[in-house]
């Protein structure tokens, strides 16, 4: 009979530490992770740059157009970016911008197009890219 107390005893502490165990055993742990705050600098972003830009016109007198083929790669983390071009001539300039979406290290071509009244004299392409 003692050996049955003890047995019994002995099988009450052990389902006793598994059940203590099983509901976390007086330790805790938080699951819920304590906001942080991370530098600018430290963020990733894109890195745009434009690697060709293919200026051409078509039409004829009041149905005349400068097209510029635009490539950009993106050398950063993926996102947005802005592809701003303009035409100058005869000391005015037009501006047009695209956004698009650069995967890291992908590069995308698009078309921007400029209706222009023909002014004469030669007429100057500017690109560039922004990170918004």
């Amino acid at each position: 009979m003692k050996c049955t107390k003890l047995a019994g005893v002995i099988i009450l502490i052990a389902i006793a530490a598994v059940m203590a165990s099983a509901c976390g055993g007086g330790g805790s742990a938080n699951t819920n992770p304590k906001p942080t705050s991370v530098p600018a600098s430290d963020i990733s972003k894109p890195n745009p740059t434009v690697l060709l830009v293919n200026a051409t016109t078509a039409g004829i007198e009041g149905n005349y157009y400068t097209i510029l083929n635009i490539t950009a790669k993106n050398q950063g983390a993926d996102g947005i970016i802005i592809v701003v071009g303009s035409i100058t001539q005869a000391g005015q300039t037009q501006s047009n911008e695209i956004p698009v979406y650069l995967t890291s290290g992908s590069s995308q071509t698009v078309k921007l197009v400029f209706p222009l009244k023909w002014k004469g004299g030669e007429w100057t392409p500017s690109v560039q890219t922004e990170v918004p």
